[in-house]
């Protein structure tokens, strides 16, 4: 709960809730969530109280921590002022409809005054993002098992989406906690600074990561784990981050590979870091300081393909 409903808190009236409709949605096929700076709800549309499984009177005034189980009253805060600050704000979240069950949202929200009382509302659209292009990115990533889970980082407005798989391995509901730069409290002292330098070249530009980490999962367990994640870009612009943990294994030592396939990796990681040119100066051959000419004879020996460090 945010806080306690307010007595003199009256219920909008009809020529007020038809002048926010207007103003903020034209159409009625997406859910319309209007609160105040509270994080109360003040109106709710059909389609909302339909979706979150809600009478319309049992709607209004329930808090935002009420369905949105991932808020904190902070996190509120931080969104009501962003979007009073900008005139909007677009951000991932998670809803959970009166049966319990819990499922991914976008919202776009927009600040509205109510003439009358000069009350401050915030007004959002939410649909849900299982179907979107970013949710089944992210979820492709995740397999039946449960050793892996997937998350995708907007480094815009810093809103983080991650699989329940990857909230159960990890043994937390908040996402933030989740996120790339937070994950450092997790790793091993000497895993620091490695995990740090990867943050800041993904944030860079075009930059993939796939490495192993020991890093704490639920239960206070210390687990080997592969982490991948790679940069995200628009017209050039690192918008965010998409990637995926795995567990190798619980005993706390790597399993062992051969030379070879040590080498191989080791190669891919280098191709990929220079988005597949093998010679030149941007080349993997001067990263990993090989002749260009041995270099594709050791990856022809090695079996290395392109599809084995193009990015998808």
């Amino acid at each position: 709960m945010f806080c306690l409903k307010s007595r003199f808190m009256q219920p909008l009236t009809p020529p007020q809730i038809m002048a926010l409709a207007n103003k903020v949605v034209s159409h009625g096929e997406s859910d319309l969530l209007c609160l105040n700076q509270e994080g109360r709800v003040r109106y709710a549309n059909k389609k909302a109280c339909t979706t979150l499984g809600y009478s319309y009177e049992d709607m209004v005034g329930k808090s935002a921590g009420d369905y949105t189980p991932d808020w904190t009253p902070a996190s509120w805060k931080a969104h009501f002022q962003r979007t009073i600050q900008n005139g909007d704000d677009h951000i991932y979240s998670h809803h959970q409809n009166n049966s319990g069950i819990s499922y991914p949202v976008e919202l776009l929200s927009v600040p509205y005054i109510v003439n009358e009382t000069n009350e401050q509302l915030i007004c959002s659209l939410v649909r849900s993002v299982e179907q979107s292009e970013r949710y089944i990115r992210m979820m492709g990533n995740v397999e039946s098992s449960f050793c892996i889970g997937s998350f995708d980082l907007d480094v815009v407005n810093q809103s983080m989406i991650a699989s329940h798989n990857l909230k159960a391995i990890m043994g937390t509901k908040e996402e933030d906690e989740l996120q790339p730069r937070n994950i450092v409290d997790r790793l091993r002292k000497e895993d620091v600074t490695r995990w740090m330098a990867h943050l800041e070249n993904l944030m860079k530009g075009f930059y993939r990561v796939d490495e192993n980490f020991f890093i704490r999962i639920a239960a206070e367990r210390e687990v080997l784990m592969r982490v991948v994640m790679w940069s995200r870009l628009e017209h050039g612009t690192v918008t965010g981050i998409t990637g995926h943990y795995e567990i190798i294994e619980e005993s706390g030592k790597e399993s062992m590979i051969s030379l070879d396939e040590s080498q191989r990796r080791h190669i891919i990681r280098a191709l990929r870091y220079t988005n597949g040119r093998v010679t030149g100066p941007n080349g993997a051959g001067r990263l990993l300081k090989i002749n260009g000419k041995t270099l594709f004879a050791r990856m022809k020996k090695l079996n290395i393909h392109r599809e084995d460090y193009t990015q998808r």
